[in-house]
């Protein structure tokens, strides 16, 4: 060591200032690294545009109101204004810019699409009356059939009153009508219902963009009054409709059984024959994805076109050496991708799985790699772009939450595997199996929180179940299922639907037999919003992003659990019709209701909000477990008195002797200032929604109300 350094470090001063440097130019060189890593987490920009257009949509549907149409013409306006500003710019703030007209872009389609569905809603209980419209679709279920009707007339409203569209359930043997019929029959229409707890799905909000304004049941057979007009468009949607219901009657004649009626699903999209067993079965093995027509149905489907195409093709020698096969097979693909859209009836799920697999043989036509994260971003963006309402959908978050970790991870599995690529028949096998596993794995790991958000559940063994099932649904199911559809012209597809039921009873038996294993499912009480978007931007980062600093997405795991953690589920549920309420009991495992007649759905909901199983834990009734009268019952929970009241002659002593008091009355206004009770009425109910209120010790009643959580929006009916 030089004398110089040694006077260096025995001056304290100098020696500081040398630390302080060093410092100083590390901070510098980690910044500027940590920098150059989130640079390269955005790139490419593409695959970025689905979020930043979702970030927009929410935004739109996020409001507690409903923004002025000018204020989306100004955004697109300022976001065009941006763009032609950040045209000829580079670097960072150029991404920065281009994010910011996405997500105006999405605002702007968000409520474009609002205006375009908007059409009145029933605000109101309607009286048994005549109700005349177009039969649009018919769907069958087990004890009842459901009408979707396009409204003419209904006694007690006016035409600009008039919802759109109805659905109407009828309970009774004859129904000689047909889609395309204009019917009258006799019903009770409704408001279409708000959510029956906070934070729960929003079901009136799913109507409103497919253009239902009321619900309502049906006291008379429907009567044909006379056909619509017939136009090109009416034809063929009638013809569409005649050949689902009669592919689904054929298909459950020649399998009848749980086996048929899940084929029937997976061909037609029409799931309501299937019982409640099965569906409860598959949903707790984590086999629920196999009822919808998802991706993995589409894929499935137009995958054994391509290859069967390809492979004929390649065996015609001059074909194969001289035209582009693999396009031509492509094309097929695609082909029959649509034909399955337009069979299945053109449901939600099947336009989100035809629109990804479209995009990616329409990538092998230009010559393009057909899996990839551009490919999924352009069809989430089209998706978004054209229903924004989907980004709130569960299918929606949980298709494409497993199909990016999925393209992300074997995208990071691929650059390792190919190092050591063998072909023998033992290391095609165990690639196979790894891959199953990893798929299996991947999916389950991305779809959990969505699961958990939306169902309050998560299956735990589905990545055996799943490894059991997928062989069969792509090798035995699925190829059956398609060879039924190609000799069903000939009336030869008898035998073929009873192999590919035979093939669903087997996953239905791996199903239950999962289900029942000792701690198959994992509940949670709701999630709040917060958590699902720390965990979603996570998952996103982790997948998206390249460079290392991606692995900063694993950190949303803990801050997911933190949100949760600190947000435990109300004590007491208020609900929507004003009539009923119940308490968590404080084993953590039961629910206590007011009266176990009313509001049964509600009962349930508040139930998988809390975190209970509903099917396996029926709530108690409140006299079971408080002191009840006829008035009313009077609860204690975590040192507060709760009272809840059916009789208005208790009102004034429940008033003072409790800190909160439910009345399933309206209470006027003079008894509501003489009430030293926190008080929840009839009328409160009726104007702010279900209520959920938080008894903590030591601290103050705590009230939110599902129009404090979702404003008054065109879907609210308020």
């Amino acid at each position: 060591m030089t004398v110089r350094a040694v006077e260096q470090f025995a001056d304290p001063d100098l020696s500081a200032s040398v630390l302080r440097r060093a410092y100083r130019r590390l901070a510098y060189l980690v910044l500027e690294r940590a920098g150059a890593w989130a640079r390269a987490g955005l790139e490419p920009v593409g695959v970025w545009a689905p979020v930043a257009i979702g970030v927009g949509a929410g935004v739109y549907f996020g409001l507690k109101t409903e923004p002025h149409a000018a204020l989306a013409i100004g955004l697109m306006l300022g976001a065009l204004s941006v763009a032609v500003f950040a045209h000829n710019r580079h670097g960072p703030s150029s991404k920065v810019l281009v994010g910011l007209v996405l997500m105006a872009l999405g605002f702007a389609s968000a409520d474009w699409r609002t205006s375009q569905v908007a059409a009145p809603v029933l605000d109101r209980e309607l009286g048994i009356g005549w109700v005349t419209g177009e039969l649009i679709s018919i769907e069958d279920r087990a004890r009842m059939r459901r009408m979707i009707v396009a409204l003419h007339g209904v006694d007690g409203l006016v035409e600009d009153d008039l919802p759109a569209r109805a659905r109407i359930s009828w309970r009774g043997a004859e129904l000689n009508a047909a889609p395309g019929d204009i019917i009258r029959l006799r019903a009770g229409l409704g408001p279409p219902p708000p959510p029956a707890a906070l934070g729960t799905f929003n079901f009136s909000r799913r109507l409103y963009f497919q253009r239902i304004g009321a619900l309502g049941f049906a006291v008379s057979p429907p009567q044909v009054v006379a056909k619509a007009e017939t136009g090109r468009g009416y034809v063929l949607r009638t013809q569409i409709e005649t050949i689902r219901a009669s592919l689904l009657h054929r298909i459950t004649k020649a399998a009848p059984g749980e086996g048929g009626a899940i084929v029937a699903a997976i061909v037609t999209g029409k799931r309501d024959a299937i019982t409640p067993r099965s569906k409860a079965a598959l949903r707790d093995a984590g086999l629920a994805h196999m009822l919808a027509i998802s991706g993995m149905h589409m894929g499935i489907a137009t995958g054994l076109i391509f290859f069967t195409v390809r492979f004929g093709l390649a065996a015609i020698e001059p074909l194969a050496l001289h035209y582009p096969i693999k396009k031509w097979a492509a094309s097929a693909a695609l082909l029959s991708g649509f034909a399955y859209l337009i069979l299945s009836g053109g449901g939600w799920s099947a336009r989100r799985a035809f629109i990804t697999t479209a995009i990616m043989f329409a990538a092998i036509l230009v010559g393009r790699r057909a899996l990839s994260l551009r490919n999924l971003a352009i069809a989430a963006s089209i998706i978004l772009l054209t229903t924004p309402e989907a980004l709130f959908h569960p299918g929606f978050q949980m298709s494409f939450a497993a199909v990016t970790a999925l393209v992300a991870g074997y995208e990071w599995y691929g650059r390792r595997a190919d190092r050591d690529r063998s072909f023998s028949v033992l290391a095609r096998v165990k690639r196979y199996a790894i891959a199953l596993g990893l798929t299996d794995t991947i999916a389950a790991i991305a779809t959990a929180p969505f699961a958990l958000y939306h169902f309050n559940r998560v299956a735990l063994y589905s990545l055996p179940a799943n490894v059991l099932a997928m062989p069969l649904m792509g090798f035995w199911v699925m190829p059956a299922a398609m060879m039924a559809l190609m000799l069903a012209p000939f009336g030869l597809d008898g035998w073929a639907w009873r192999v590919s039921a035979e093939g669903v009873e087997a996953m239905l038996a791996i199903a239950t037999e999962v289900s029942s294993w000792r701690g198959a499912v994992s509940l949670t009480w709701q999630w709040p919003h917060g958590a699902l978007l720390v965990m979603t931007f996570g998952g996103l980062w982790l997948c998206l992003a390249r460079s290392p600093l991606r692995l900063a997405g694993i950190a949303a795991i803990p801050l997911t659990a933190l949100i949760v953690l600190t947000a435990p589920p109300p004590q007491v549920f208020v609900a929507a019709s004003g009539l009923n309420a119940g308490v968590t009991l404080p084993d953590g495992k039961r629910m206590a209701v007011f009266s176990t007649r009313r509001d049964r759905f509600s009962a349930s909901v508040w139930g998988e909000a809390a975190g209970f199983d509903g099917e396996g834990a029926r709530p108690l009734a409140m006299n079971e477990i408080g002191a009840c009268d006829a008035r009313g019952c009077v609860l204690t929970i975590n040192t507060k008195v709760a009272a809840f009241i059916a009789d208005r002659r208790a009102l004034g002593e429940d008033c003072a002797r409790a800190d909160l008091v439910v009345a399933f009355f309206p209470v006027s206004s003079a008894d509501w200032r003489r009430c030293d009770a926190v008080l929840i009425d009839r009328r409160s109910v009726w104007r702010r929604g279900a209520h959920a209120v938080w008894l903590k010790p030591d601290s103050a009643i705590k009230i939110t109300t599902v129009v404090e959580q979702s404003g008054r929006r065109p879907w609210t009916g308020n």
